[in-house]
């Protein structure tokens, strides 16, 4: 079993002591055997199945890295989650400022498989190709696109034009006014706040290394969870107005295009550890679709660029904080 996954002793000893404290970070990804915890029994649970060739319907917890197969590949990711996020599952984490709140969820780090896959072909761009292995540490992400209410209570106006739903996801900011902002809420609270990374909007939007790989962020049906082009009545919504994804993350779908940090470019395909994107670039990623977008540019792997400097009325933007 060893020469299998070609995992050193040493790794195997931090493994089993990883076992015996870990549960899981998303309770039924990985969680092979059914107890309610993921553990290197799990691994081993798995192997043997992969080696018998038992069951032909797995299970949708054993497709650890969310590529639709259940291999042997997600024995060794959940290798990975165990080594990278078997800690207690972190809770929701709330931060005020000046009264208001945000909502802070964790996102356990592990290993996924980031891009479109062979089977979307039909309808992903090339530039969501190919998919390719990425591993992420843990960290939080906001609970919603933030709000006018939340970003009047930070900038105290600056920039963004109130439009009168505090509860709506601010629009008209560019990547430097996001900046600014997640800035002055790390002044403002002593965390670390920033914008995420193109691969942990990626990673949260599908779920975390638990989530079932849908097409949206959520569910295949685009009208459960994206405000979009067909429903959206030509605005933009009160955030958490519709389903959120299995993390309990609304939005991710639709409504505002969201800026990520990373420069834009092509994938290269070559598995990476908490990727940041280029070291230059003229464009910036974003994710998402907006309400004014078709349903399939909501995709959770449909990626496009901005200029850095373009202020939009369906651009806003969603913040993490370091875990």
């Amino acid at each position: 079993m060893k020469n299998l996954l070609n995992i050193p002793q040493t790794a195997c000893l931090l493994l089993l002591f990883l076992s015996l404290t870990a549960t899981a970070a998303t309770p039924c990804q990985g969680d092979v055997n059914g107890d309610g915890k993921v553990t290197i029994s799990d691994v081993t649970t798995l192997i043997d199945l992969l080696i018998s060739n038992a069951p032909s319907d797995f299970d949708p917890q054993m497709d650890v890295n969310g590529d639709g197969l259940v291999n042997i590949a997600d024995a060794s990711d959940l290798i990975d989650m165990l080594l990278t996020g078997a800690t207690p599952h972190a809770e929701p984490v709330t931060v005020d400022v000046n009264g208001v709140t945000f909502v802070m969820v964790p996102v356990q780090g592990g290993s996924f498989m980031m891009g479109a896959t062979p089977d979307e072909t039909g309808y992903a761009s090339r530039n969501e190709f190919p998919a390719h292995k990425v591993t992420l540490s843990s960290y939080y992400i906001s609970q919603t696109e933030v709000t006018w209410e939340q970003w009047l209570a930070v900038s105290e106006g600056d920039i963004a034009t109130f439009d009168g739903d505090l509860h709506g996801p601010v629009v008209n900011v560019n990547l430097l006014d996001c900046g600014k902002f997640v800035d002055k809420l790390t002044e403002l609270t002593g965390k670390v706040f920033r914008m995420p990374t193109e691969a942990e909007w990626e990673f949260a939007a599908r779920g975390g290394a638990g989530g079932i790989h849908y097409l949206f962020s959520g569910s295949d049906d685009a009208d459960k969870v994206a405000w979009y082009y067909d429903n959206s009545d030509g605005m933009p919504h009160t955030v958490a107005t519709k389903s959120p994804n299995s993390l309990g993350i609304y939005d991710m779908s639709g409504n505002v295009l969201e800026w990520c940090q990373d420069f834009y470019s092509w994938y290269d395909g070559s598995p990476q550890v908490n990727p940041v994107g280029p070291e230059s670039g003229y464009t910036n990623v974003v994710r998402g679709g907006g309400w004014d977008w078709d349903s399939m540019s909501c995709r959770v792997t449909c990626r496009c660029s901005y200029d850095p400097l373009e202020r939009a009325n369906n651009l806003g933007l969603r913040i993490v904080m370091n875990m």
